[in-house]
């Protein structure tokens, strides 16, 4: 029981570095695209942890500023005339709000390619 005992902390330390690890940040890194059945089509290219392409119908907008949270939960980006947040709600699967000049908020479903 003794030799038990002393295992405690190391199964413990060992626990804790898998919980650690399975509760990290996931990677946004990826092609992002959705929302095409209701005509608010949006494609996002993401790498690392920043949006460098938004693509909207045939137009590609220079995107102005792209943020994480700090868990990683919720990317948001900026471009000329609209902007967009997104949070994750699988590996693949995200929640995009919408807000673009002059047309409401929308929010729909976009996966990774």
């Amino acid at each position: 029981m003794t030799g038990f005992l002393r295992r405690i902390p190391l199964i413990l330390l060992v626990a804790v570095m898998v919980a650690a690890e399975a509760d990290a940040a996931q990677s946004w890194d990826g092609t992002w695209a959705g929302g095409w059945e209701n005509g608010d089509g949006i494609q996002i290219i993401i790498t690392g942890d920043k949006a460098i392409g938004v693509g909207r119908g045939m137009d590609y907008p220079e995107v102005l500023r792209s943020d994480v949270s700090a868990e990683g939960s919720m990317l948001s980006f900026w471009w000329v005339g609209g902007d967009a947040f997104l949070q994750r709600t699988g590996d693949r699967e995200a929640t995009i709000s919408l807000r673009e000049r002059g047309r409401p908020v929308r929010t729909f479903t976009v996966k990774r390619d």
